[in-house]
């Protein structure tokens, strides 16, 4: 049983990644992508209830996604929350789930405390609650930057995450700081945070103040709301997950390790066009070789080289290139070494040197 969970799995997370290609088909019948009667399959009529025929593509990457969490649960042994449930509007007190130690950080200058707290999700309305928060700081971007206590703690807009995981307020100034800190208390339910897009929201938010970019006591939000939440119910917002502070952060950790230490030391809200071309688009991310390949081309020392972007043989010639090789190689399963093999000699200029400048 617990192999074909692990099948399934496996294969889901595949189909989600072929539905968020740019061209994904916008209505989907399951059985292009999963045969009827395989653990895939099975997996997903029992967390949905039903098969997919000609269903809408948000749709379908939601049943997707709620099937992948409820398969998380049972490898983990432990109760799925429930994936859509709709909180109660009249539940809006706080509610304290674990033990508080101190007070968070105020204004600037003021000593700051340590915070502790259970690990919790925000639920469907949590999600719409923590963007209105959102949207009202880039109206007034000088007001206050705690989100508010019933949305990390009040069971209408967030529920314990299964386990006794305990989390605590600290800043993060880089995406190693970050990681190195999120990657050892999650790796108990590594398997399930891959996916939790509620989890990751929560602990977006419970960071928040901690993380918000600031100038002169002006918050600097991204116009993207994805670096703090994610609707996993929304295919756009599920694509922009990448661009997440600490889920991107801790992907980055868990996928690549040292092999992305250029990136992982960066300032964890920094999006220069080489971290957009490795976290945007799980391809790229999710291969073997191509994100170590860009370290090993377009940094030095840990450095960007100069004139990455538009020189010849840089960067996004190599997208270009890529997806032109896609045709007749494996390019997302090719070692660093392979693809240099592999790619046009402009591109081998770049690897010890500082390449070609325009």
């Amino acid at each position: 049983m617990t192999g074909q969970r692990t099948e399934a799995l496996a294969r889901l997370r595949e189909i989600r990644d072929e539905l968020g290609a740019d061209d994904a088909p916008r209505r989907v019948n399951l059985r292009d992508y999963a045969a009827p009667g395989s653990a895939a399959w099975d997996a997903f009529v029992e967390a949905s209830g039903q098969p997919g025929h000609n269903v809408r593509l948000n749709t379908m990457v939601a049943r997707i996604n709620q099937a992948i969490d409820a398969l998380t649960s049972q490898l983990l042994g432990v109760e799925a929350p429930p994936a859509a449930a709709a909180p109660p509007p009249e539940a809006h007190e706080a509610h304290e789930a674990g033990r508080l130690a101190g007070v968070v950080a105020g204004a600037p200058g003021e000593p700051r405390r340590v915070e502790r707290q259970r690990l919790r999700r925000l639920t469907p309305g949590g999600v719409e609650y923590a963007r209105t928060f959102l949207a009202g700081l880039r109206e007034d971007p000088g007001g206050p930057i705690e989100p508010p206590r019933e949305l990390l703690y009040g069971d209408a807009y967030s529920a314990p995450f299964p386990g006794e995981i305990e989390v605590e307020r600290r800043p993060f100034r880089t995406r190693r700081e970050a990681a190195e800190y999120l990657a050892p208390l999650l790796e108990p339910v590594s398997h399930r945070a891959a996916d939790d897009a509620a989890m990751w929201s929560w602990l977006g938010m419970f960071h928040f103040a901690d993380t918000v970019p600031r100038r002169n006591d002006l918050v600097r939000l991204s116009p993207v709301a994805e670096t703090f939440v994610v609707d996993q119910s929304v295919r756009r917002s599920y694509l922009l997950s990448y661009r997440h502070y600490l889920w991107g952060s801790w992907r980055l950790h868990t996928v690549y390790g040292e092999r992305a230490a250029f990136l992982l030391d960066q300032d964890i809200t920094s999006f220069s066009d080489l971290a957009e071309r490795s976290f945007g688009s799980l391809r790229i991310f999710n291969s073997e070789g191509i994100v170590p390949l860009f370290i090993r081309l377009y940094t030095d020392g840990g450095q960007q080289k100069p004139q990455i972007s538009h020189s010849r043989g840089g960067l996004r010639q190599l997208i270009r290139v890529l997806d032109q090789l896609e045709r007749t190689h494996d390019v997302y399963g090719m070692e660093p070494e392979a693809l240099l093999r592999v790619l046009p000699s402009e591109f081998r200029a770049w690897d010890g040197g500082p390449g070609p400048q325009r």
